[in-house]
């Protein structure tokens, strides 16, 4: 199973010269945005494999 990060971050450090403020700070939510998608999507994967689990578990526990 192969699992990627479908939205880019990266983090700046600081403001590029000539930036100002207020587009470094939407860049920083932007990127912050991007962070909770990303987690979202693994604990949306996990929750999908523990109810696998679960289901191989119910079913090896019949046999």
């Amino acid at each position: 199973m192969e699992m990627r990060a479908l939205y880019s971050v990266s983090l700046p450090l600081e403001r590029d010269e000539g930036e100002d403020r207020k587009t470094h700070e939407d860049v920083i939510k932007k990127n912050e945005s991007c962070l909770n998608l990303n987690f979202g999507l693994i604990s949306d994967k996990l929750y999908e494999m523990e109810l696998r689990l679960a289901v191989i578990e119910e079913a090896l526990s019949r046999e």
